[in-house]
């Protein structure tokens, strides 16, 4: 199964092969026909949606940036958004409903960290609704959220009626930004430990599972290469300047 993340750069239709599998892209980069052809290929296409966070400059910034909380890590012009204002959850689940129309297989809901940031009952309610209220946008994949994946299992909750894929990145290195430029560092052990248990129970829940790694190191890949095949979990490497 291929696994592949198109996000600053675009995809070439062309040349891309016959398989099976997903292909995440940005809607805003893609007409319909570029859509069909990716899908003939045999590949479920899922639109990357931003539910957790909000940018001055977007289109829909003067609608919704009342709404908005702290800044989103070091970015200038990014913040976390309150993801429980009934405004926010309609205008994402009608997002979703545009790009199904559009012939999307399914939406890739990014910064699910939110619920790192601000870890409440009333948060994890906000996340669950909106992943419900995009079942219409198709299949759901979300990326990141390992916190709020491990307090559905606690729950018992039945997070196939939420999401159906689930894809956690930095298991096994993280990505360090300083003054040099980026740099691949090793996972801390604990951290690595919790993740993996973490993608183990959500395949165990019936969830697909992914992995994203950035680590370029021949040897390093081997090694999460084996442990992914090992537990049937999909893989995928990137070298940063594409995500």
């Amino acid at each position: 199964m291929v696994y592949e993340v198109f996000l600053s750069t675009k995809l070439d239709i062309d040349g891309l092969t016959k398989g099976s599998g997903f292909i995440v892209i940005k809607p805003e980069d893609y007409n319909l026909n570029e859509i069909k052809g990716i899908k003939s290929k045999g590949y479920k296409v899922l639109a990357y949606l931003n539910i957790g966070t909000i940018k001055k400059g977007e289109a829909w910034w003067t609608n919704y940036s009342e709404y908005k909380l702290k800044k989103y890590k070091d970015e200038l012009e990014e913040y976390y958004i309150d993801i429980k204002k009934t405004a926010w959850q309609k205008f994402v689940a009608g997002r979703a409903a545009e790009l199904r129309k559009r012939g999307f297989s399914g939406l890739w809901l990014d910064n699910i960290d939110i619920y790192n940031e601000y870890k409440t009952k009333e948060m994890f309610t906000a996340l669950a609704s909106i992943f419900f209220r995009c079942r219409i946008g198709g299949y759901i994949m979300i990326n990141g959220g390992a916190e709020w994946i491990d307090e559905a299992i606690k729950r018992g909750e039945t997070i196939t009626k939420y999401i159906d894929g689930y894809t956690q990145s930095e298991i096994f290195y993280k990505i360090v930004n300083n003054s040099d430029g980026i740099k691949f560092e090793k996972q801390e052990s604990l951290v690595s430990k919790a993740l993996k248990k973490i993608v183990l129970s959500a395949k165990e829940k019936r969830i697909q599972c992914f992995v994203i790694e950035h680590v370029e190191n021949i040897n390093a890949r081997a090694r999460i290469k084996k442990w992914c095949e090992k537990n049937k979990i999909v893989y995928c490497f990137l070298p940063t300047a594409r995500q």
